[in-house]
């Protein structure tokens, strides 16, 4: 059991920080053992963040998420790979762009085989980043294909950049969602999500692409 949490603007300010940090301590009941962020800045790059321990003990860190137009977040709580060693903790890499995972991809070892993968970390959730960028066409289909390989529940968010784009997936493992002026806010609890909370829809994907104007959402079936 793990949490993501995650933001996508719709006016291109960033998010609400206070807030962040109650979804980040709200997440936190799912995974206490690590904790992680990736934001698309006003520089237009993406920045990484991770280390061990609980996100209450590193809520500091979220403050240079201030000017994102997208940002996602982990707590983990780890099955495969030591979260005292860093590189086993979430976010992990999805060629381009980056991701954070719910879930424990039981069939790993079987894809690393099968479609010849070399993870460079012990956690199970890498492959998931080495598989979307190994299948072809848009963020979306890479990422219905890569659910689909999976055989256990599992929820992602992924984020990319030029132009800013927020991937939402939800497999089977709970991902809610709420609206405020400026921008959506997603968690894996409704805790500390603003404005009437609801949940993504199951068994499917989307990618949210803010282009500097407005927001388009385009959505994707899993039917795993």
């Amino acid at each position: 059991m793990c949490g993501i949490f995650g933001f996508i603007t719709t006016h291109g300010k960033g998010p609400d920080v206070a807030r962040l940090r109650r979804i980040a301590a709200e997440t936190q009941r799912r995974g206490h053992h690590a904790f992680g962020l990736a934001w698309l800045g006003r520089d237009g790059a993406i920045h990484t963040f991770k280390r061990p321990g609980p996100a209450t003990a590193n809520l500091g860190d979220l403050s240079p998420c201030r000017g994102a137009s997208v940002v996602i977040g982990h707590c983990r709580w780890a099955t495969h790979g030591d979260p005292a060693d860093n590189c086993n903790n979430h976010p992990h890499a999805a060629g381009r762009g980056w991701l954070v995972h719910n879930g424990v991809v039981v069939n790993h070892a079987r894809l690393v085989r099968r479609f010849h993968l070399a993870p460079q970390t012990e956690c199970d959730s890498e492959v998931l980043g080495l598989l979307i960028s190994r299948f072809a066409g848009s963020i979306g289909w890479r990422a219905v294909q890569t659910a689909r390989c999976v055989t256990a529940p599992l929820a992602m968010l992924g984020v990319w950049r030029r132009p800013a784009r927020l991937l939402v997936v939800r497999g089977g493992k709970p991902l809610w969602f709420g609206h405020t002026a400026g921008g959506i806010y997603f968690g894996s609890l409704p805790e500390g999500l603003p404005g009437k909370v609801a949940a993504i829809n199951d068994e499917c994907a989307g990618v949210l692409t803010f282009d500097g104007h407005g927001l388009r959402h385009d959505a994707y079936a899993i039917d795993r």
